[in-house]
């Protein structure tokens, strides 16, 4: 005797095929063939051999219908797929059914794949019986989240970025996309001067960045926020400007140099004639001179003290005081006084007295730069009070220049200023018949 399947109208050909799905679930395929196979088909009797899409493979149809036997029904099996053909004289009705519970559940592990830089991306695909409400927590874009996990990995947590629903009268298929939350990309400019701007984008939530921020904005990328901070370092990689003691780059130029002048004061004694004469030796000479640019970002506005020492320099090469002499010559009734100033000029010889003295009735005789000043009895004293000038500036290194420029502002408004510090190499020693130092 043939079986019948939820109605006396259709009849069992074979063994319905049983397939079995992931996480519990089945697929069910059953063959029938109709009571008659000419009328069967008609619009009017399409009710006696199709049911309808997501009943229950247990129900009975309202037409003759019947019962399934002891043991036969699967749990939550519900009709998907009906069809029918034509074989000979047979008039066969193939219906499926699958397990579609009143609870979501994944047709298959999920579907992992990389994105952007790296970052992980999961497709979780759900399924369940027609009209089945989606969870809450599943349906937030940018906010509901996995903390999602392959094997002993430390679990990395994903956003929710999209989602879509499925519906048909058997079903209500729901996917969702997950994208890990983290660094989209870094893009870096190389600007002057040893800077680098450093442009990242975040996804979801915002990262870690070394440097101060200059820009910050926010997007989407496939329906999650992002987040693009633009921040300053060095070429290195450092935070730009938080101490501003450490020189971000360096280079070497030429720079004008003013060798000051050279003059010698002398006073000689020669019996009873003293002479003081000034002579002056070198002339000041402005010669090109190898020095390094440090570039420097800070918070602060000001010239530092350090700044005039940096680089193991003596000071700032900036002579406020040239060399002079003054000359006080005295004797009998006779007074001469005088004074040269010798701009651009300097000496290393200090102040000195001389005493002329008379002898066997001669006058004692003072000449400045060769001239006769005063002749007097017993004796001249004359003194040269000397102003040295600037030092020596050769054998030492110098800082040139200091100067300070606002740079740029970050996103909360505080300045950041360039600082530049020019430090002359040792200065080399004036040479004769040459084309300068360097020759």
């Amino acid at each position: 005797m043939a079986i019948s399947h939820r109605t006396n109208r259709l009849k069992l050909i074979g063994t319905p095929a049983v397939e079995q799905l992931q996480n519990g679930r089945y697929q069910l395929t059953v063959n029938c063939s109709t009571m008659n196979s000419r009328e069967d088909w008609y619009s009017s009797n399409k009710a006696r051999i199709f049911p309808d899409f997501g009943s229950l493979e247990s129900a009975e149809m309202s037409i003759d219908g019947l019962a399934p036997r002891k043991g036969e029904a699967y749990t939550d099996m519900r009709l998907v797929s009906v069809e029918s053909l034509t074989q000979g004289d047979q008039y066969i009705v193939t219906l499926v059914y699958q397990t579609l519970g009143a609870t979501f559940v994944q047709v298959k592990d999920d579907t992992i794949d990389l994105e952007l830089n790296g970052l992980r991306r999961v497709t979780r695909t759900s399924i369940a019986q027609a009209g089945t409400d989606i969870p809450d927590d599943d349906k937030d874009v940018g906010v509901d989240y996995i903390d999602h996990q392959i094997d002993a990995e430390t679990a990395v947590r994903c956003f929710l970025s999209s989602y879509q629903v499925d519906d048909t009268d058997s079903y209500r298929e729901f996917e969702r996309t997950y994208i890990q939350a983290g660094t989209l990309s870094v893009a870096t400019k190389n600007l002057s001067e040893g800077v680098k701007q450093v442009t990242t984008v975040f996804l979801v939530t915002e990262g870690t960045t070394v440097g101060p921020v200059t820009a910050r904005s926010t997007d989407n990328f496939q329906g999650l926020k992002t987040i693009t901070v633009t921040t300053m370092q060095d070429k290195n990689g450092n935070p730009l400007g938080t101490a501003g003691t450490t020189p971000v780059h360096s280079f070497e130029v030429f720079s004008n140099f003013t060798y000051p002048g050279l003059f010698i004061p002398s006073g000689t004694v020669s019996g009873q004639i003293g002479n003081l004469q000034i002579e002056l030796t070198k002339a000041p000479a402005q010669s090109k001179v190898r020095s390094t640019v440090y570039v420097f970002f800070t918070k602060t506005s000001t010239i530092e003290s350090t700044d005039y020492k940096y680089d193991s320099a003596v000071g700032l090469w900036s002579p406020n005081d040239w060399g002079a002499v003054s000359v006080t010559a005295a004797g009998g009734t006779g007074v001469f006084n005088d004074s040269k100033a010798l701009r651009g000029y300097r000496t290393d010889v200090s102040t000195f007295t001389r005493l002329i003295p008379a002898s066997f009735g001669n006058f004692a005789q003072f000449l400045f730069q060769g001239s006769l000043k005063i002749t007097a009895t017993p004796s001249i004293r004359f003194t040269a009070t000397i102003n040295k000038g600037p030092r020596d500036p050769v054998g030492s290194k110098w800082v040139l220049d200091v100067k300070i420029a606002t740079a740029f502002d970050d996103v909360d408004g505080e300045t950041y200023y360039k600082k530049t510090i020019i430090v002359t190499e040792s200065i080399p020693a004036q040479e004769s018949s040459v084309g300068g130092p360097y020759d």
